[in-house]
């Protein structure tokens, strides 16, 4: 089956980034003249955000305006976009990033090269004010199908699930409704749980020897920024996928969440003075939680194979 961009719709949230939209905006030009369906959705912005979008919208017939009655967060609002795709492809955009020209065109080749894909993954590249580093996908071969399950392991090496970047590639829409793949409804860390699901439901994918999506970084409106009560969406997170992970029906898989555990919490731990200092106790009593959910004697044995500054840390909170 020969796939193009009318066969894709990009789903688009954004809440008070009036700042970022407009490129953002003005980078899926190229695709929408192409047919590519774009779904803008208005998490409640209290800015230009919507005019923004409806402005835009007008201007374009495959653009459609999803306004949120209130804020309901990231993961909701991919939620109720994604539910009203009518496309046999799909995908997700923030309101802060942008892509090249070809991007989309050229995941979407892909589909039509190779045969039932689930999912295919790019690389990408971070943007610090001008500085650009590309970020490669993490893992070894690209452009050739292989078993999603391969992307998980090893348990000491980064791998696809170490990359909770649900936005970095192409998806079957098909797949998601499928296994009913749905966003955390958390306001960040929401597609932590949809990057294991991806790589453990998946039957066939690829990684795609493209970059050309730019992953703003440390912007002042980007939640990854904000040091107040969302920032603790992490440890929900934790714990919806620590469900799924040990229910999957794979032992093998729980070493590498365990140590991936406890190394986004040590790395939370560590920058805790990001956080409002009223939020520094409630942190630290959720971490406890959180580790003493988790199987004690396999966690022990991820601690132990951890460096001596991120292990005191974890053990700091769980003295």
């Amino acid at each position: 089956m020969v796939f193009t961009l009318a066969d894709v719709t990009v789903v688009l949230p954004a809440f008070n980034a009036e700042t970022t939209l407009g490129d953002t905006l003005r980078s899926l030009e190229p695709s929408l003249a192409e047919g590519m369906s774009l779904i803008l959705v208005d998490d409640a912005s209290t800015d230009q955000t919507p005019q923004i979008m409806t402005q835009f919208a007008d201007r374009w017939k495959t653009v459609r305006f999803m306004p949120m009655e209130q804020n309901v967060g990231l993961g909701r609002a991919r939620n109720a976009a994604m539910d009203d795709v009518g496309t046999p492809l799909m995908t997700f955009i923030d309101g802060d990033d942008w892509v090249g020209a070809s991007y989309y065109k050229n995941l979407v080749r892909r589909f039509s090269d190779f045969p039932d894909l689930d999912f295919v993954r790019s690389h990408y590249i971070e943007c610090h004010g001008v500085r650009r580093v590309l970020v490669r996908a993490a893992f070894p071969l690209c452009d050739a199908p292989f078993d999603p399950k391969l992307g998980i392991l090893p348990d000491d090496r980064s791998t696809l699930v170490d990359q909770p970047h649900a936005w970095a590639g192409l998806y079957s829409t098909d797949f998601l409704n499928r296994n009913e793949m749905r966003f955390l409804p958390l306001q960040t860390a929401e597609d932590r749980k949809f990057v294991w699901e991806r790589q453990v439901l998946a039957k066939k994918c690829l990684v795609a020897e493209e970059s050309q999506i730019f992953y703003r970084r440390g912007s002042g409106s980007s939640l990854t920024q904000i040091g107040d009560r969302r920032q603790l969406d992490i440890i929900p997170a934790l714990l919806e996928t620590a469900t799924f992970v040990m229910s999957c029906g794979e032992q093998a898989y729980v070493p590498k969440f365990l140590r991936q555990v406890l190394a986004v919490t040590a790395y939370h731990l560590k920058n805790i003075d990001r956080l409002d200092p009223a939020l520094h106790q409630s942190f630290r009593t959720q971490v406890r939680f959180l580790l003493s959910s988790l199987p004690e004697r396999d966690l022990g044995v991820a601690l132990k194979q951890f460096d001596k500054a991120r292990a005191k840390l974890i053990e700091e909170v769980t003295a």
